[in-house]
């Protein structure tokens, strides 16, 4: 295989794996959302045998999409290999930025199968006692939304390898370092759902869930876009310099 050939399988796999943060978002909106059925959100003022009913109904069906949910929980994981395999082009000296949002990235795989897991577990019984199961979709919102801990690490090591950026050509443009870290500053309010059963500071609620929720879900678009130009910048700039040497 020649060299010019090893960089277009280079950039082909990388397109694949930057095409996975929207399918991501289709798969937990989707599946976790639609087809389980936590779209529209269960309340927290819900009591425990309304949750239960929830849980109960369409059971088949929930599953199935959380079920979705979870196999597309994995899938930020190559997205977030493809970030770092990108910033690492713009880091000079050992890459302690391309790591530390490689190794966030993968936290946030975990922190969104487990609470997948919860919600699962939750559809698995239905004639268990009420209050259980509601202990469980209150574990399973929890431990969704709250963690935003690892998906700062991941914008803020993007915004400094990125304002770093010396090169004439930079991976990315600055405005993606702005941009990561006004979504860093947006989801915040999710540690509020802790604090607030009802309202906008709710996990129903605007600032407590949609804004964080919204902003999760935007990065993931823009970054896609910014990537899939990066990955083709990189693969001709890689051309040229085989077909030179040639």
């Amino acid at each position: 295989m020649s060299q010019v050939s090893d960089v277009d399988l280079h950039r082909r796999n990388q397109v694949i794996m930057a095409w996975c943060g929207p399918l991501f978002t289709v798969c937990l909106f989707g599946g976790w959302g639609l087809l389980g059925g936590f779209i529209p959100l269960v309340p927290a003022t819900d009591s425990a045998a309304q949750v239960a009913q929830h849980y109960a109904n369409n059971q088949a069906l929930h599953l199935t999409g959380l079920t979705i949910a979870m196999a597309g929980a994995f899938l930020t994981l190559p997205f977030s290999l493809v970030v770092s395999l990108q910033l690492r082009r713009a880091e000079r000296g050992f890459p302690v930025m391309s790591v530390l949002q490689f190794a966030s990235g993968i936290i946030v795989t975990m922190v969104l199968t487990v609470p997948i897991v919860f919600f699962m577990v939750g559809a698995f019984r239905p004639e268990r006692p009420a209050e259980i199961t509601l202990a469980l979709n209150d574990l399973s919102y929890i431990l969704l939304i709250i963690p935003w801990p690892p998906v700062v690490g991941q914008l803020v090591a993007i915004a400094i390898a990125t304002l770093g950026d010396r090169s004439p050509e930079p991976v990315f443009p600055r405005w993606v370092a702005w941009f990561s870290l006004w979504l860093a500053f947006l989801v915040l309010p999710a540690t509020l759902i802790a604090f607030f059963a009802d309202g906008v500071f709710a996990w129903t609620g605007l600032i407590g869930f949609w804004i964080p929720a919204a902003a999760f879900g935007a990065w993931y678009l823009v970054m896609t876009w910014v990537l899939l130009r990066a990955i083709r910048t990189e693969a001709h700039l890689a051309t040229e310099l085989e077909l030179s040497h040639a």
